[in-house]
């Protein structure tokens, strides 16, 4: 016997030893589907036991879709167990032996829009009969966008048909966003349905070519703050045209703390925005709180404005490289008040 032959027959009598432990333990469906799968040598007495215990569907189209010398028995099994929809269209789509099949199994039990919208994008040979299906079921607008994106061969058909159904403002920013090759066409369907502001900062932010474009309409609509803190923030190469309207607009101290906080390329100009603005003392302590670089300067302005107690607490929590200054303002504050009820009371 050689060394390779005495491993084998080890290894062999291992796995009968862990093979009993299991069945005496009960064995669960996935563990013999993974038997199954993952150990040639007791597949077929993994297959038996499950077939003994009554394979699911879930079980069966496993076995269908990853052990082609079982295939044929499971696909056996699992049309008596009379497979749904959704089970179907999976073998159709994994198991192309048993695809025209469980094609003809599908059809007559009546395919839903979804069914056979995923068929056309992942299966190429039934592309032209499952579209053939899904015309004569009155296929919506999601539908319609679906097979534009994911099919392309039908993609001008669906689209003349979307077009035919009045898509909305939403509808055609997909298209714009995911279609390149209809892009423009669907812009100017999308100008002419006047957009919401939300659906413009979107396509500034999502669709390079029409970012100009879509800026441009924006400002014609007189965007409100969130819009511009929208396209500061995720478009680069409009931050300060959108900077500069923003600023004109007299922006909340609110707006201008978000800018700070989120936007460095912004921060500068928008803390001496807020400066000019006379900052509350609530606006000094979470600028102190998130911004390292100016907390020496907002805690200045603070004391300047007579800090409470509390917001001198919230300095020496949140900025530990200030608390002890706060802590001796605080502890000034505090004996500055002692200090004038002695004199009230004496």
């Amino acid at each position: 016997m050689t060394d390779q032959t005495a491993d084998d027959s080890k290894r062999q009598e291992r796995l009968n030893e862990l093979w009993l432990k299991l069945k005496e333990r009960g064995a669960s469906h996935e563990e013999l589907c993974e038997v199954i799968s993952s150990a040639p040598e007791l597949r077929p007495e993994a297959w038996a036991e499950l077939c003994a215990l009554g394979p699911n569907n879930n079980d069966l189209r496993f076995i269908i879709e990853n052990i082609p010398e079982l295939a044929d028995s499971a696909w056996e099994k699992l049309k008596q167990n009379r497979p749904d929809n959704n089970e179907l269209k999976n073998i159709i789509e994994y198991a192309p032996v048993f695809r025209a099949e469980a094609w003809k199994l599908l059809l007559a039990k009546s395919p839903t829009n979804q069914e056979l919208r995923s068929i056309m994008k992942y299966v190429d040979e039934l592309t032209e009969a499952a579209w053939k299906r899904l015309k004569k079921q009155n296929p919506n607008t999601f539908d319609l966008r679906y097979i534009v994106k994911f099919v392309p061969g039908k993609r001008q058909e669906a689209w003349k048909m979307l077009n035919k159904k009045k898509p909305d403002a939403d509808d055609l920013f997909d298209i714009m966003k995911f279609v390149p090759q209809l892009r423009k066409e669907a812009w100017g369907n999308f100008t002419k349905l006047k957009p919401t502001n939300r659906l413009l900062v979107k396509t500034i932010t999502n669709i390079k070519d029409l970012r100009a474009s879509a800026w441009s309409a924006l400002l014609k609509r007189e965007p409100g703050h969130d819009d511009l803190l929208a396209v500061m923030t995720e478009e680069e190469s409009l931050r300060h045209e959108a900077w500069a309207e923003f600023y004109r607009r007299a922006p909340a101290n609110r707006d201008l703390r978000y800018i700070i906080k989120n936007i460095p390329a912004l921060r500068g100009e928008a803390w001496l925005k807020l400066l000019h603005q006379e900052p509350a003392n609530d606006d000094l302590c979470l600028v102190i709180k998130d911004i390292r670089e100016l907390q020496r300067e907002a805690f200045e302005r603070l004391l300047k404005q007579n800090p409470t107690v509390d917001e001198l607490r919230f300095v020496a929590k949140y900025a530990p490289g200030l608390a002890e200054e706060a802590e001796a303002f605080l502890k000034k504050k505090n004996g500055a008040i002692l200090d004038r009820i002695k004199e009230i009371a004496s």
